[in-house]
């Protein structure tokens, strides 16, 4: 396999690296992201407004993996007093278990100046994050509904759960993710039948 190489965008940028050249490799993220975040709303328009000129202002980065001219794998990144963030991890299929992934979130962690940054996670695709996960002890803090999307529950990783709380009692961070989902669908039924008594009550 041909030499993998990290490069940090915003790096890029701040040594002079030609403008054309920073800008494609923004669309080459740009599509490659849209495989990923397919799903959520008004993305493309979120990334093209937000993340990229934060690349210029200091609040965000974008680090890549690449072999000659094909990125592999990237992570955006959010910095900012407020919070420092993971906003979207990706290494494409054929090419993961090659240390990828780990490379790119100790190179994140180390920009981020974090060992345990907010990450939030469809919770159809936890089990792509559980190894590198459980590697950094990452912990679930919450777990939330129609956060992105009304149909997949978003799991919120290393967040302040007091400020992104769903009422809805967390699962054993150390449990199988078998369990985790059990536990939440048994947690969000007792909330809808709760809900469903007030209801009732309210009109009786």
């Amino acid at each position: 396999m041909s030499k993998i190489e990290i490069h940090d965008l915003q790096e890029l940028i701040h040594q002079n690296y030609p403008q054309e050249m920073v800008e494609k490799l923004i669309q080459q993220v740009l599509i490659l992201s849209l495989k990923v975040k397919k799903d959520y709303p008004d993305y493309k328009s979120w990334f093209l407004t937000t993340q990229v000129p934060g690349l210029y202002d200091n609040t965000r980065n974008i680090i890549i993996a690449h072999i000659k001219d094909k990125i592999v794998g990237f992570i955006s990144l959010k910095k900012t007093k407020e919070e420092k963030k993971i906003c979207t991890f990706y290494v494409e299929k054929s090419f993961r278990r090659n240390k990828i992934g780990t490379i790119l979130v100790e190179r994140a962690i180390n920009y981020l100046e974090d060992e345990k940054p907010l990450i939030t996670i469809p919770f159809n695709k936890l089990n792509e994050f559980t190894r590198i996960g459980e590697k950094l002890s990452w912990e679930i803090t919450d777990i939330r509904e129609n956060m992105y999307r009304a149909d997949i529950p978003e799991v919120i990783v290393n967040g302040n759960a007091s400020e992104t709380s769903s009422n809805i009692v967390l699962p054993d961070c150390n449990k199988s993710l078998k369990k985790i989902y059990r536990k939440y669908r048994i947690e969000r039924l007792k909330m809808l039948i709760i809900k469903s008594k007030i209801e009732i009550k309210s009109f009786v």
